[in-house]
């Protein structure tokens, strides 16, 4: 049990070192906007383009993969919406910039219900100065409310902040 325990103590410092040594763990803010497309007999959709916000940690495993939990608040047709999954994050670092594409599966909440959902995402941070990173990205999402689905399209902008 000791030997399990101090294996996974040294994985843990191992994964902590290197996310230091690839820029560290951030965290981001950002703001923009969602249109939803289909809708459900539980999720109203208006088509109506609405502003959202939601922030986010991201947290460096590797160089070219990041895990990013995050929250995100909007409105779905009429009525809000709050998204919380964890995004993996595949990252092709170039010189100052960063472009990204992954998955995000998570929960979806609007009005009583809770449902699962799973999106794909992509874009591009751009170094602005030593530890802030302004990004873009847009992600398409689709909400599984029993055997019916709802679709939502998320573009956004904010920055990153490294500790």
């Amino acid at each position: 049990m000791k030997r399990i325990t101090l294996g996974l103590l040294v994985a843990l410092l191992a994964f902590a070192t290197a996310a230091q040594n690839r820029g560290g763990t951030s965290l981001g803010i950002f703001a923009g906007g969602d249109a939803p497309g289909s809708a459900t007999a539980n999720i109203a959709s208006d088509g109506q383009v609405h502003l959202n916000w939601g922030f986010f940690v991201n947290l460096p495993l590797l160089q070219t993969f990041n895990i990013a939990p995050s929250a995100e608040v909007y409105k779905f047709g009429t009525s809000n919406a709050t998204d919380f999954d964890i995004a993996f994050k595949f990252v092709v670092p170039l010189s100052g910039l960063g472009i990204f594409a992954g998955i995000s599966p998570g929960l979806t909440t609007v009005n009583t219900l809770t449902a699962p959902h799973v999106g794909v995402l992509g874009g591009a941070t751009f170094g602005f100065v030593s530890n802030l990173d302004v990004f873009a990205m847009a992600k398409y999402t689709i909400v599984f409310d029993n055997s019916q689905n709802a679709s939502v399209v998320h573009a956004n902008a904010g920055i990153m902040f490294y500790f």
